[in-house]
């Protein structure tokens, strides 16, 4: 039902449009299409913004939680503990490149088996807004970008002290009414005229859930959660300032298992993260830029009970100095860039169980104005590679402000993702599992070429939309068998798939009458293997969202939405469309304290009862009240 009602929508709505439907009156600004800010309506990506009047509706745990319901994203299962990670238009979480203010996270999902643990980077106390790009962006930010760009903007502290603390509680119909808590805390401000800081941390625990066909196993992991950051912006005179950024996290993942000899045992993941940065921007008429350095690492170990053995424990971390000049010469900006980036891995697995990548790229990007109307933005990169060689990256994008209501866009881009060091180290083996992988030294990066066309229309209460794409995949990295020893097969990482992923993306925000509006996004996917001609897995044909805003007197405010994903194909069998339904409900009490109440999943809908094939779970309903102070 609702599929049908979603597709009789003539356009979509890029989330330019505020949550609450103010597209026509409030302009957003998106930092990650080109490096300089831009109105998201011209600029030239598709670009989706989760501003912090959305967080603070969603209230979300974690990134992945924020945007689950952005238009292009669907759900790809890990197969461990109701893990999942996100796919932008039909395209893996390990082509989808995660940054926080422009830094690259250290993602583990391509690299350690199973894992989805790049959502757990930054407390959402922390986040102004979310800038997620549709479309491969390799030109400015090298490997990974092939589905697109997520960008977790920091908030930023004015003029004097503001923060907020937000405590949680949580019960969830599926785990025995065992309680969920949270809290978190953002605090920023100036230290006298030069210097301002910023803080923030969460705290949180969520229960495993128990699988009920077999209580010996989890059907959702458990976790607990701290993190925290501390940045500082110094001012140097007019035109130039230092900053400064720690981030610091830890999580635990527990869930119960059963080894293959049948004994029961308690499986824990200690995850440990950190990041630190120092920049330094300046900004003069005619040209700004910025120069950074920065690291990060995630390291992972494993715990087993009952005498089982863990896994291998791994590290995983990246050194990067980067830096990019703007330079402004009437219709024309001009941006030169370059990176240097270490890439390192220890695993006992590799040779001597360490190995090392470095990475160095130079870039250049030029946006050019035709009069008022039309603007084109096209740019080269050139990205070496120690192990695999060179890849060259261009793209090039069209804006046409057909009408002040009408704007058209599109354009071609080139994306790349390096293999991972165990992919690409020729002495590579993992044999932990009933299977052995053997890395390859001749592998070589997964390419994409992407082409794609939209439309926005605004005008008044009302935002239509429509964009269509086609990208074709190369050399996607996989394995291929070489033998059979036994019950045991040895696998090698190999370039042996290729893939065509077509799509539409349309949608609406509607201001239907005072307090009162509405937003809907559907999103059509038809994807190929390049080889057998079958769907990839995983990829719902059709998703969408749907949610209506409630904003009343004396601070009241609500929203009901639902979440729509598709008929799934799996190589097991098809898996059948799902819907999810939600309810918030929110009061103001003063300008300091806000209350929330919200019930997700209110069906109460479990995966497992639909198809055991889905390879991940939803929590069933869940419960939970929230309250917010502001300071």
């Amino acid at each position: 039902m609702l599929a049908l009602q979603l597709a009789l929508v003539p356009a979509f709505v890029h989330a330019e449009a505020d949550p609450n439907g103010e597209s026509a009156e409030l302009a957003t600004v998106t930092v990650t299409a080109t490096l300089s800010e831009q109105d998201t309506r011209t600029a030239p990506a598709s670009t989706t913004i989760v501003q912090r009047k959305e967080l603070d509706t969603l209230n979300p745990q974690n990134l992945l939680e924020a945007v689950r319901e952005v238009p292009g994203v669907t759900l790809s299962p890990r197969q461990v503990g109701g893990r999942k990670t996100l796919s932008l238009r039909g395209l893996e979480g390990r082509h989808v490149l995660t940054l926080v203010d422009g830094r690259r996270i250290v993602a583990t999902d391509d690299v350690v088996g199973h894992s989805d643990y790049q959502y757990g980077w930054l407390p959402m106390a922390a986040v102004e807004r979310i800038e997620v790009i549709r479309g491969p962006m390799s030109t400015l930010y090298g490997s990974e970008a092939l589905g697109g760009v997520i960008n977790l903007i920091t908030r930023r502290p004015g003029d004097h002290w503001q923060g907020e603390l937000n405590l949680r509680g949580a019960s969830s119909a599926d785990n025995d009414g065992h309680r969920q808590g949270a809290g978190s805390v953002y605090a920023a401000g100036p230290l006298g005229d030069q210097l301002d800081v910023r803080l923030s941390g969460i705290s949180g625990y969520t229960p495993q859930v128990a699988d009920r066909d077999d209580p010996r196993y989890a059907e959702l992991e458990g976790n607990r959660t701290h993190a925290g950051t501390l940045g500082a912006t110094l001012g140097l005179g007019e035109h130039h300032k230092l900053e400064f950024n720690q981030f610091q996290g830890y999580e635990q993942r527990f869930y119960d298992d059963v080894s293959r000899t049948g004994t029961s045992y308690v499986n824990t993941y200690d995850i440990r993260r950190h990041q630190s940065d120092l920049a330094w921007r300046a900004d003069f008429a005619g040209w700004r830029g910025q120069l950074r350095a920065y690291s990060g690492e995630t390291s992972i170990i494993n715990h087993r009970t009952a005498g089982v053995a863990p896994t291998r424990a791994q590290a995983l971390a990246d050194k990067v100095l980067d830096g990019f000049v703007v330079s402004d010469f009437g219709q024309q900006t001009l941006t030169f860039g370059g990176e240097a980036r270490r890439e390192e891995l220890s695993n006992a697995g590799l040779l001597n169980g360490h190995d090392a990548a470095d990475h160095k790229a130079l870039f250049v990007q030029d946006e050019t104005s035709f009069g008022h109307a039309l603007h084109l933005t096209a740019g080269l990169r050139y990205d070496q590679h120690e192990l695999f060689g060179h890849e060259l990256s261009p793209r090039a994008y069209l804006v046409w402000e057909a009408t002040p209501e009408l704007v058209i866009k599109g354009g071609y881009g080139h994306a790349f993702k390096a293999p991972t060091l165990k992919q690409i180290s020729p002495n590579y083996v993992g044999a932990e599992g009933p299977h052995t992988f053997l890395g390859n030294a001749h592998i070589r990066p997964e390419t994409l070429d992407s082409f794609e066309l939209s439309a926005n229309w605004q005008k008044g209460p009302f935002t239509l939309q429509a964009a269509a794409f086609h990208s074709s995949v190369e050399d996607l990295i996989t394995y291929r068998l070489l033998r059979v020893e036994g019950p045991r097969h040895v696998y090698q990482y190999d370039n042996v798939d290729e893939a065509r992923i077509n799509g539409i993306e349309t949608g609406f925000a509607w201001d239907l009458a005072a307090g009162w509006s509405w937003q809907t996004s559907l999103a059509w996917l038809d994807s190929k293997d390049g080889n057998s001609g079958k769907e990839l897995e995983y990829r719902p044909r059709l998703s969408g969202t749907s949610h209506l805003d409630w904003n009343g007197a004396d601070g009241w405010s609500a929203r009901v939405g639902v979440q729509h994903v598709g008929r799934q194909y799996s190589a097991q069998g098809n898996l059948p469309a799902y819907r999810l339904w939600n309810l918030r409900v929110s009061k103001a009490i003063g300008t300091h304290v806000d209350l929330q109440l919200a019930v997700e999943n209110l069906g109460n809908l479990r995966l497992a009862d639909e198809s055991p094939l889905f390879g991940y779970a939803e929590r069933g309903r869940t419960i939970s009240a929230n309250v917010r102070y502001r300071f």
